[in-house]
Protein backbone atom coordinates (compact mmCIF):
# COMPACT_ATOMS: atom_id res chain seq x y z
CA UNK A 1 0.00 0.00 0.00
CA UNK A 2 2.54 1.89 1.14
CA UNK A 3 4.43 1.34 -2.61
CA UNK A 4 1.51 2.24 -4.34
CA UNK A 5 1.11 6.01 -2.32
CA UNK A 6 5.09 6.67 -3.36
CA UNK A 7 3.69 5.74 -6.98
CA UNK A 8 1.03 8.01 -7.32
CA UNK A 9 3.02 11.14 -5.66
CA UNK A 10 5.91 10.42 -8.36
CA UNK A 11 2.84 10.30 -11.08
CA UNK A 12 1.53 13.42 -9.67
CA UNK A 13 4.97 15.37 -9.16
CA UNK A 14 5.62 14.47 -12.94
CA UNK A 15 2.85 15.54 -14.09
CA UNK A 16 3.02 18.73 -12.34
CA UNK A 17 6.54 19.33 -13.56
CA UNK A 18 4.89 18.77 -16.87
CA UNK A 19 2.66 21.06 -16.65
CA UNK A 20 4.84 23.48 -15.45
CA UNK A 21 6.85 23.04 -18.39
CA UNK A 22 4.27 22.75 -20.90
CA UNK A 23 3.28 26.29 -19.73
CA UNK A 24 6.22 27.91 -19.80
CA UNK A 25 7.01 26.55 -23.00
CA UNK A 26 4.00 27.89 -24.67
CA UNK A 27 3.93 31.44 -23.06
CA UNK A 28 7.42 31.77 -24.67
CA UNK A 29 6.52 30.37 -28.02
CA UNK A 30 3.91 33.12 -28.09
CA UNK A 31 6.14 36.00 -27.02
CA UNK A 32 8.75 34.97 -29.60
CA UNK A 33 10.09 38.23 -31.06
CA UNK A 34 9.23 36.64 -34.62
CA UNK A 35 5.74 35.73 -33.75
CA UNK A 36 5.34 39.76 -32.18
CA UNK A 37 6.67 41.18 -35.10
CA UNK A 38 4.72 39.49 -37.64
CA UNK A 39 1.36 40.21 -35.81
CA UNK A 40 2.55 44.18 -35.51
CA UNK A 41 3.45 43.27 -39.90
CA UNK A 42 -0.18 42.01 -40.42
CA UNK A 43 -1.98 44.86 -38.10
CA UNK A 44 -0.39 47.02 -39.69
CA UNK A 45 -0.64 45.77 -43.63
CA UNK A 46 -4.56 45.20 -42.87
CA UNK A 47 -4.79 48.65 -41.49
CA UNK A 48 -2.94 49.85 -44.69
CA UNK A 49 -4.67 48.62 -47.56
CA UNK A 50 -8.26 50.14 -45.67
CA UNK A 51 -6.57 53.57 -45.23
CA UNK A 52 -5.06 53.49 -48.74
CA UNK A 53 -8.70 52.87 -50.08
CA UNK A 54 -10.00 55.13 -48.20
CA UNK A 55 -8.30 58.05 -49.00
CA UNK A 56 -8.82 57.39 -52.77
CA UNK A 57 -12.38 56.73 -52.09
CA UNK A 58 -14.91 60.10 -51.91
CA UNK A 59 -18.60 60.92 -52.71
CA UNK A 60 -19.30 64.03 -54.33
CA UNK A 61 -23.04 63.81 -52.64
CA UNK A 62 -20.99 64.07 -49.47
CA UNK A 63 -17.68 65.71 -49.30
CA UNK A 64 -17.56 66.77 -46.48
CA UNK A 65 -18.34 63.45 -44.68
CA UNK A 66 -15.55 62.39 -47.02
CA UNK A 67 -12.84 64.72 -45.76
CA UNK A 68 -13.79 64.03 -42.38
CA UNK A 69 -13.05 60.74 -43.20
CA UNK A 70 -9.39 60.85 -44.85
CA UNK A 71 -8.37 62.98 -41.61
CA UNK A 72 -9.57 60.16 -39.77
CA UNK A 73 -7.53 57.89 -41.41
CA UNK A 74 -4.31 60.15 -41.43
CA UNK A 75 -2.10 61.76 -39.15
CA UNK A 76 1.30 64.08 -39.54
CA UNK A 77 1.77 65.69 -42.60
CA UNK A 78 -0.94 64.40 -44.74
CA UNK A 79 -2.95 64.94 -41.90
CA UNK A 80 -1.79 68.29 -41.78
CA UNK A 81 -2.39 68.87 -45.83
CA UNK A 82 -5.79 67.54 -46.39
CA UNK A 83 -7.17 69.48 -43.09
CA UNK A 84 -6.02 72.61 -45.32
CA UNK A 85 -8.60 71.93 -48.19
CA UNK A 86 -10.77 75.01 -48.70
CA UNK A 87 -14.12 76.03 -49.32
CA UNK A 88 -13.20 76.34 -53.42
CA UNK A 89 -11.76 72.92 -53.48
CA UNK A 90 -14.39 71.30 -51.96
CA UNK A 91 -16.98 73.00 -54.10
CA UNK A 92 -14.60 71.79 -56.70
CA UNK A 93 -15.01 68.54 -55.81
CA UNK A 94 -18.52 68.49 -55.68
CA UNK A 95 -19.26 70.13 -59.34
CA UNK A 96 -17.21 67.34 -60.63
CA UNK A 97 -19.89 64.94 -60.12
CA UNK A 98 -17.80 61.62 -59.48
CA UNK A 99 -17.88 59.19 -57.39
CA UNK A 100 -14.76 57.57 -56.84
CA UNK A 101 -14.04 54.26 -54.82
CA UNK A 102 -10.42 52.59 -54.17
CA UNK A 103 -9.75 49.13 -53.63
CA UNK A 104 -6.26 47.70 -53.15
CA UNK A 105 -5.64 44.86 -55.27
CA UNK A 106 -2.36 43.89 -53.89
CA UNK A 107 -0.06 45.79 -50.79
CA UNK A 108 3.39 44.78 -49.09
CA UNK A 109 5.08 46.86 -46.48
CA UNK A 110 8.54 47.31 -46.92
CA UNK A 111 9.47 48.45 -43.72
CA UNK A 112 8.14 48.02 -40.34
CA UNK A 113 9.96 49.44 -37.32
CA UNK A 114 7.73 48.11 -34.18
CA UNK A 115 9.40 50.03 -31.75
CA UNK A 116 8.69 53.41 -33.41
CA UNK A 117 5.72 52.53 -34.75
CA UNK A 118 6.47 53.36 -38.14
CA UNK A 119 5.90 51.16 -41.60
CA UNK A 120 6.16 52.11 -45.44
CA UNK A 121 4.14 50.11 -47.58
CA UNK A 122 3.60 49.88 -51.50
CA UNK A 123 0.13 49.38 -53.08
CA UNK A 124 -1.47 48.84 -56.23
CA UNK A 125 -5.12 50.49 -56.90
CA UNK A 126 -7.66 50.15 -58.55
CA UNK A 127 -10.15 53.63 -58.72
CA UNK A 128 -12.93 53.52 -59.97
CA UNK A 129 -14.51 57.15 -61.02
CA UNK A 130 -18.82 56.74 -62.14
CA UNK A 131 -20.57 59.86 -62.65
CA UNK A 132 -23.92 59.83 -63.75
CA UNK A 133 -24.61 58.95 -67.64
CA UNK A 134 -21.09 57.81 -68.02
CA UNK A 135 -19.68 54.62 -68.26
CA UNK A 136 -17.46 54.03 -65.10
CA UNK A 137 -13.91 54.94 -65.74
CA UNK A 138 -11.72 52.50 -64.03
CA UNK A 139 -7.77 53.56 -63.63
CA UNK A 140 -4.81 51.60 -61.90
CA UNK A 141 -2.48 53.92 -59.43
CA UNK A 142 0.70 52.02 -57.44
CA UNK A 143 1.39 54.33 -54.34
CA UNK A 144 4.34 54.58 -51.25
CA UNK A 145 2.53 54.86 -48.19
CA UNK A 146 4.07 55.90 -44.78
CA UNK A 147 2.21 54.69 -41.79
CA UNK A 148 2.52 55.79 -38.30
CA UNK A 149 1.05 53.85 -34.98
CA UNK A 150 -1.20 56.17 -33.16
CA UNK A 151 -3.50 56.15 -30.16
CA UNK A 152 -6.19 55.41 -32.36
CA UNK A 153 -4.30 52.46 -34.37
CA UNK A 154 -2.54 53.01 -37.44
CA UNK A 155 -2.83 56.22 -39.98
CA UNK A 156 -1.19 57.27 -42.74
CA UNK A 157 1.30 59.89 -42.75
CA UNK A 158 2.16 59.96 -45.99
CA UNK A 159 0.63 58.85 -49.75
CA UNK A 160 2.59 59.25 -52.75
CA UNK A 161 1.27 58.16 -56.03
CA UNK A 162 4.11 56.51 -57.97
CA UNK A 163 4.92 56.72 -61.52
CA UNK A 164 4.15 53.83 -63.64
CA UNK A 165 6.78 52.77 -65.92
CA UNK A 166 6.63 51.34 -69.29
CA UNK A 167 8.70 49.28 -71.56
Amino acid sequence: MAALKHGAAAVSLAAAVFAGWSGWSWYAAAHEPAVTYGAARDEALASGRTLVAELNSLDYHDVDGGLARWLSASTGPLHDQLARTDAQTKQALAANSTVSTGRVLDAALSELDEHAGTAKMLASVEITMAKQGVAPAVKRNRFAAALARTADGWKLSALDQLAVGSR
